[in-house]
């Protein structure tokens, strides 16, 4: 059973209302008839309910000196509520390890249908490494794949996850990089940098599970499965494994713990221990070259869109306004995020030539985007649009909207439909806010693939791709005769089809479109969210950027 979007929001009052204690029995009723009769519910519960204990277990224990258990009072009594409410096992065993998924399950549904070999970071800086040769050695800005081992004999490698968190792995290592939101490290050094939109990633070994709160800390592995976790700045969650009665711990700001078999304890040597893991670390890095396509929507009228660099103006890429009146023009200019923005009314679009972008060379969208609450599904396609042309996978239409289709997943969230297969992100757009916007696009090993896409909505990622249903419009090609009508050109506001823009239109406001000629990073797209501009970017007469290396300190 799908929650419609109502349901959606009943469920978010009763869950805030259970977590304030204000429930009715006829209220309790009703949460426990929905999450009987559906998972979708569970998981949103789940996640509700977690996240609540970990604000106020994080309210609690800011002023406290020691460790404490995380309150286990509410937890017991929500799990005989649980109980009595007729849920299935499974959801109850869930809801066991509710407390170290948390905020994980908030950024990442598990899902059968993603593939196993997807990217899920990159190596950002490395000094003097030294791999494996028996596994594959990373090279700079090299991916990672879900389920790669990385065994570094000797350096420093600094990895980059999907999800924004960042880890500087120290020589001789072994790490599992399990997806964008966890890893696991079997031995050595790792020192984990948390942004916010990250929090929740998970590091673990067979001692302990370590859950970030936004925050940086350090781990040591021994061989025998023994951890020490050093807690640099902010605070982490340590769910214990096999230590009998101990439950999951919070650890603060310089404030440490060893974790074995036997139990917890403390560390031996911690001073040493804090002062080797704060050492300035230099690392050598390459920002690839880059060149980004900016639309600002600042014009102050008239149907042209003009394009730019981030400052030289680029007019053979400017946009233009198609089958718009003089009275249209005078009401389609509003206020942006940052200046003017452009008003979409639900029957206007745009184009412009945009050479290249219908191979499959890698890029990067970001945009923001404010679509009213009372928009109808009718208006959900697509902010974005271009036609692929592959040489493997035939030609097909790109889409980034919102999602219209109950069956598939929440109504509302960001949606990309791509060459067989689509992405749903988890945040309802339909809320009269500005939310932004970045959808990244990187091309497989084998070009008989999709494309791989990864999508961010205000910085956070949010869902990778997976499959199309059999049957559906996404997987149908365009006929051959009618994709040189849309193959280099980049649509905005309106649906396309086999012969070219569809009468769907989109309804809602956008600002401060960009168009990188290739994958940026996750920290990249936040810079570009907060600053409005690409980070380190170089720009010449015609836009492009430089090769450079450079060498950062990691605090």
């Amino acid at each position: 059973m799908k929650l419609t979007d109502n349901e959606i929001l009943e469920l978010n009052d009763l869950c805030n209302g259970l977590v304030d204690g204000i429930l009715t029995e006829p209220q309790k009723t009703r949460l426990a008839r929905l999450l009987a009769a559906s998972e979708e519910a569970r998981r949103f519960y789940i996640r509700a309910l977690a996240l609540s204990a970990s604000l106020c277990t994080y309210g609690n224990e800011m002023q406290v000196e020691a460790p404490d258990a995380v309150p286990a009072a509410r937890w017991a009594w929500l799990r005989a509520w649980w109980w009595s409410a007729s849920l299935a096992a499974a959801t109850c065993l869930i809801l066991g390890f509710v407390l170290w998924h948390a905020v994980r399950l908030n950024h990442q549904e598990a899902s059968a249908d993603l593939k196993t070999d997807e990217f899920v970071a990159r190596l950002t800086g490395s000094k003097e490494c030294r791999w494996n040769t028996q596994l594959t050695p990373l090279r700079p800005d090299s991916f990672v794949r879900k389920g790669q081992r990385l065994e570094l004999i000797r350096g420093f490698a600094e990895i980059t996850f999907d999800s924004g968190a960042q880890v500087v792995l120290e020589g001789p290592a072994s790490l599992d990089v399990n997806s964008a939101w966890d890893a696991t490290l079997r031995r050595g050094t790792l020192k984990a940098n948390v942004p916010p939109e990250a929090m929740g990633f998970i590091i673990s070994n067979p001692s302990v599970e370590v859950v970030d709160l936004g925050t940086e800390f350090t781990m040591i592995a021994d061989a025998s499965g023994a951890a020490d976790v050093l807690v640099l700045k902010g605070m982490v969650e340590a769910s214990p494994h096999n230590a009998g009665s101990q439950r999951t711990i919070v650890l603060h700001e310089k404030q440490s713990r060893h974790f074995a078999a036997s139990g917890i304890s403390n560390i031996s040597d911690p001073e040493a221990k804090f002062a080797l893991s704060t050492r300035p670390l230099t690392l050598d890095r390459l920002i690839p070259a880059a060149e980004y396509i900016h639309w600002s929507f600042d014009e102050a009228g008239g149907p042209l869109l003009h394009a730019d660099a981030f400052g030289p103006r680029l007019s053979a890429f400017d946009a233009g306004l198609e089958d718009v009146s003089e009275e249209v023009l005078a009401r389609i200019r509003t206020q942006g995020r940052w200046q003017g923005g452009l008003r979409f009314n639900g029957h206007l679009f745009a184009k412009a030539s945009f050479p290249g972008i219908s191979g499959t060379s890698p890029h990067t969208v970001c945009f923001w985007v404010k679509v009213p609450e009372d928009v109808q599904l009718s208006s959900a396609y697509a902010m974005v649009a271009w036609g692929v042309n592959s040489s493997k996978l035939g030609s097909h239409p790109v889409h980034i909207g919102w999602n219209r289709n109950p069956t598939e997943g929440t109504v509302g969230v960001l949606r990309t439909d791509y060459g067989g297969g689509f992405a749903l992100g988890a945040t309802p757009l339909r809320d009269g806010r500005w939310h932004h916007i970045g959808v990244v696009f990187v091309p497989g090993d084998d070009p008989s693939t999709p494309v791989e896409v990864k999508q961010y909505v205000d910085g956070r990622f949010e869902g990778e791709g997976k499959p199309s249903p059999p049957g559906t419009e996404v997987s149908a090609k365009f006929r051959e005769k009618d994709v040189t009508k849309i193959g280099d050109e980049v649509w905005l506001g309106c649906r396309l089809g086999n012969k070219g823009p569809r009468k769907d239109r989109f309804r809602g406001e956008m600002d401060e479109l960009c168009i990188a000629d290739r994958a940026l990073g996750p920290r990249e797209i936040v810079s570009l969210m907060k600053d409005n501009k690409p980070p380190q970017l170089e720009l010449a007469a015609t836009g492009k950027a430089v090769n450079s290396s450079n060498a950062e300190s990691q605090k």
